[in-house]
């Protein structure tokens, strides 16, 4: 009954925090003072919330997912490899050899959305070392101008070609999600219900760059998930017109 409650209260901050974060934009256009820890801990929570309703197995994949992604940020950030030139700001909150550890999170709900729509979509998993990460990259592409824009999130020492972000950097964010999602064809996964937290956090960075006039993003994150998806849906469409083909012959 603890545990249940606990996951309830969480579910609740997780919410007030979602609402609140985009109203604070609308009505200031920036997080107002003294709300600093507001960031990281929605994505603590995010990522808390999503390991929870996945299940055991699939939160246990998703847990590794996100030590791996936090060492590559560290490598990341040190080096410049695989992404760039960058470094992160305070506005993510406590920081481990220089990268904030909500970055674990971040990269525990990404994946998470990305299982999503491969499961979804129920594009051929002996694909997903390729679909996996260009799926990643087509979020990244949403997430990038908001957190290191209005967000603030992370500073790139040199304004790059997409919304003053490097492309290197998307080359660097495919790259390393490919052991990734080699590994998810190899075994699968579902994140189950975990899903809807991780697609209300992407949602949240769509209304945030509606927020901020950001439009150009919102299309090409839409426009490339639905290209991916599109083979799938037309298998779908042609099947129920067989279907429906059947029923009248057989009617008849």
């Amino acid at each position: 009954m603890k545990k249940r409650y606990s996951g309830l209260f969480a579910l609740i901050l997780y919410a007030v925090l979602w609402v609140g974060g985009l109203l604070s934009y609308v009505l200031w256009d920036q997080v107002p003072d003294n709300t600093d820890w507001a960031a990281p801990v929605f994505l603590y929570l995010a990522s808390i919330l999503v390991l929870i309703y996945s299940g055991t197995r699939p939160g246990l994949l998703l847990l590794a997912v996100g030590v791996y992604g936090f060492v590559i940020e560290v490598i990341g950030s040190a080096s410049g490899f695989p992404f760039g030139d960058y470094e992160y700001t305070k506005a993510l909150g406590p920081a481990l050899f220089d990268v904030p550890l909500a970055l674990a999170s971040a990269w525990i709900v990404v994946t998470a959305f990305t299982l999503f729509l491969l499961n979804v979509t129920k594009l051929d998993r002996h694909w997903w070392f390729l679909t996996g990460p260009l799926l990643m990259v087509t979020v990244d592409l949403l997430i990038e101008p908001v957190a290191a824009g209005p967000m603030n999130a992370w500073d790139w020492a040199s304004s790059g070609e997409y919304y003053g972000v490097p492309v290197t950097n998307f080359f660097g964010w495919f790259l390393v999600s490919i052991p990734i999602f080699t590994i998810y064809s190899v075994v699968g996964s579902n994140p189950n219900r975990g899903s809807l937290i991780s697609t209300s956090v992407i949602v949240f960075f769509i209304a945030l760059s509606a927020i901020n006039l950001l439009w150009g993003p919102i299309l090409i994150t839409l426009v490339a998930i639905a290209m991916l998806a599109l083979p799938h849906l037309k298998k779908l469409f042609a099947e129920e017109s067989v279907d429906d083909a059947d029923s009248v012959s057989l009617e008849i």
